[in-house]
Parts: C-alpha cells; sequence; structure tokens
C-alpha cells in the first residue's frame, strides 16, 4: 500500500468546501420526490468527491458517512455504524494479520521463493504465475477470498525483490491480483452471489455458464496481463535473489505453514462447511477471526504485532463504503437510478443502451456491493428485456 494513504493529512480546502457547496445544493435541488433518496444521493456524490479529490483523507470520509446519514435521519445510530461491524470487514482483518505474520517469519518469502523457481527467477513470470493461481482459486471461492490467499505470498514476492514500494512491479502485481480475481471469479456459477443470481434468473446450468463464460476468460486474462504490463511498464527482466532461510525460523514457518494451509482449505470450502454449521454468509470470516487467535495462542505474533499489521485506515474506508451501500439501498435511491436508466431503453438505440447499462453497473458497483448490484438491476433488466424482446 503506498504511504500517501497512511500518511496524508493535509486538508485541501479549496475541494473540501466546493463539495461542501455541492452537497448542500444537492439537498435542496428537485431531482427526487423522495427525502430519503434526495438525502442518499447528496451524500453518495459528497463521498464520490472528497474520495476522488483526497480533500481529506480517505478514511475520514468513510467515518463521515454514517455521520451524516443519523443526522439527517436517514438511519439510525445502530444500523448507519453496523457496517463497520460487517463480517466482511473481518475477513479482510484476518487476511492483513495473516500478511503480516507471513512477513515477520519471512515465509511470505519462501512461498514467493518457491513460485519464482518455476519461473527461473524471473519476477514477471512469477508475478503472472500468481496471478493465474488467484484466477483459478477464485473460480471455487469469492474473489475477496481468493484475494486474501494470495496477496501475503504476492507482498513476500515484492518484499524479496525489494520493490515492495510504489514500483511499477507493486502496482504490476497487486492490481493485477485484484483483476485477476475478478476475471477468474466469472469462470464459475458458484464463485460468487452475482453470478449466482444470474443464473437462476436465465435459468442456467453449470455446464450452460461455463459455455458462456470460458471464452471470456480465456480472452480477458490475456488481455489484462497485457493491458497493466504496457500500462505499469514492470522490469521484465528483472531477476530475484536466492532466499536463505535461518534454523531459528523453521519451527514458527511450521506453525505458520499449518495456519496458513488450514486457513486457505477453510476458504475454499466454505461454501460446504456453512450449512454444516447453519452459518450463513460470515463462515468465511469467522475463519478469518480463527486464523487470527491461532496465530495468537502459538505465539507467531503477540497481540501488539497483531494490532499493528492490521490496516485500520483501509477498513474505516471500507465500513463508510459498506454503509453508503447500505443507505443506497435502503433509501430507493438505487431503484429510482435503476428506472430512470431502464426507461432510456425505449429512447436509445440497443447498442447505445446496452453500453449505458455496461457503464451504469460499474457506476453502482463502485458505492454498493455486487451482490446487491446484481440483485437490483439484473430483475428489472430481465423483465424489461422480456417486454421488449432484447
Amino acid at each position: 500500500m503506498k504511504k500517501g494513504f497512511e500518511s496524508k493529512s493535509n486538508i485541501k480546502w479549496p475541494q473540501l468546501l466546493i463539495s461542501a457547496l455541492v452537497f448542500t445544493l444537492l439537498l435542496y435541488l428537485p431531482i427526487f420526490e423522495n427525502y430519503t433518496a434526495q438525502g442518499a444521493f447528496a451524500i453518495l456524490v459528497l463521498a464520490a468527491l472528497l474520495w476522488i479529490t483526497e480533500a481529506i483523507p480517505l478514511a475520514l470520509t468513510g467515518l463521515l458517512i454514517p455521520f451524516l446519514a443519523v443526522l439527517m435521519h436517514l438511519a439510525t445510530p445502530i444500523s448507519a455504524f453496523s457496517q463497520f461491524a460487517n463480517p466482511i470487514l473481518f475477513l479482510f482483518m484476518g487476511g492483513f494479520v495473516l500478511a503480516g505474520a507471513l512477513s515477520l517469519h519471512s515465509l511470505d518469502k519462501l512461498i514467493a521463493h518457491k513460485l519464482i523457481g518455476l519461473a527461473r527467477g524471473n519476477f514477471y513470470w512469477s508475478a503472472v504465475a500468481l496471478m493465474l493461481a488467484t484466477a483459478l482459486a477464485a473460480c471455487w471461492v469469492t474473489n475477496t477470498a481468493a484475494t486474501a490467499i494470495m496477496i501475503p505470498l504476492g507482498i513476500g514476492m515484492l518484499v524479496l525483490i525489494k520493490r515492495n514500494t510504489v514500483s511499477a512491479e507493486a502496482k504490476f502485481l497487486m492490481i493485477g491480483i485484484a483483476y485477476s480475481a475478478n476475471i477468474g471469479g466469472i469462470l464459475t456459477m458458484v464463485s460468487s452471489p452475482p453470478n449466482a443470481i444470474g443464473a437462476a434468473i436465465l435459468d442456467l446450468s453449470f455446464g450452460h455458464w461455463l459455455l458462456y463464460s470460458a471464452p471470456l476468460f480465456l480472452l480477458m486474462f490475456p488481455l489484462m496481463i497485457a493491458f497493466i504490463t504496457i500500462y505499469f511498464k514492470p522490469d521484465r527482466k528483472l531477476k530475484i535473489d536466492t532466499v536463505i532461510v535461518t534454523n531459528e525460523a523453521i519451527p514458527a514457518n511450521t506453525l505458520l505453514i499449518a495456519i496458513f494451509i488450514l486457513t486457505g482449505v477453510l476458504w475454499i470450502l466454505a461454501s460446504l462447511l456453512s450449512p454444516i454449521f447453519t452459518i450463513a454468509n460470515t463462515f468465511s470470516s469467522l475463519v478469518a477471526i480463527l486464523a487470527i487467535f491461532l496465530i495468537f495462542v502459538t505465539k507467531i505474533m503477540d497481540w501488539s504485532q497483531i494490532l499493528a499489521s492490521i490496516k485500520w485506515n483501509i477498513l474505516l474506508l471500507f465500513g463508510g463504503g459498506l454503509t453508503l451501500g447500505m443507505l443506497i439501498e435502503t433509501s430507493g435511491l438505487g431503484s429510482l437510478l435503476v428506472v430512470k436508466v431502464a426507461h432510456l431503453a425505449t429512447e436509445l438505440p440497443l447498442f447505445v443502451f446496452l453500453w449505458l447499462i455496461v457503464f451504469f453497473s460499474i457506476v453502482m458497483t463502485e458505492f454498493m456491493s455486487n451482490t446487491a448490484s446484481a440483485a437490483l438491476i439484473l430483475p428489472l433488466l430481465y423483465t424489461m428485456a422480456v417486454q421488449l424482446q432484447i
């Protein structure tokens, strides 16, 4: 993560004042008849402006969202701040602690080194191999879980080549892992809830889904690799030095390997195990908490090291984003926006309308979860498509 994200504390007053002015105007302009939707829209625009301009720290904007929601009576304090205890945040927390443990005991370097060995010491091809592994993992687990598993290995690889700052190689690998998880997530209908929603609406079987998704995956993955290679320009000839392992590291590494494998297996089997334990939707987060507990009781990390390894700024930012998504959904703003976009289907050429839907969906998923966006958009678009026979 770039150092600026952690250290930026200066206030950009012009951007902040402009954002506040736009927010105030949106509260009184007659855009929506529904007051709650109007208020949610104003908060949405304010958050977008503050996040884009970084007028104040990104995490502070995240905290501002529930504050304004309560102040404007769009949500109760409990519901507004409940998203900061969303299970997904604890999944990320476990990933951060796991990454910290791997780094502390140099296990991330060792695993990365094994992967690098397959690429004969070439960083670029090692990174591509890790991206492919991420994509294939995301076929069976959520893209979030796949990323949580692979990011620590990627960080270890960057530490190994001494490029764990904001370098071209760091951007190439970290963004490549994130994109690979998203691309791999389209391959099977069981990898993420949006896929399941779409498959259910269209009544597609597992095999039929693959007929559509496999060509897309085979096209998108190499194109993604080519694009980020051209854009970030990583050193394709960069070689990685040999890792020297001390004997003192072996006992801790053995325990850590066991915890890492156990955590990864439980994440992969989450969809099978959660019904057995009658735990819906939060099983992966419980696994993350279990990993933190095991790391502490086995003395792999002490409590201060665990706390230091957690990226609190990211968790606060994410909590604010989840709160914003909840406001869009509960206020009715999401439904109103979908209806307005769908109305354009009768006024625009089909090709233009399809691109508009793609753009609109991308914008929606920037502020709402993929699952919430799919649940909101897909049923309406399917009904509209049937009625218009398109």
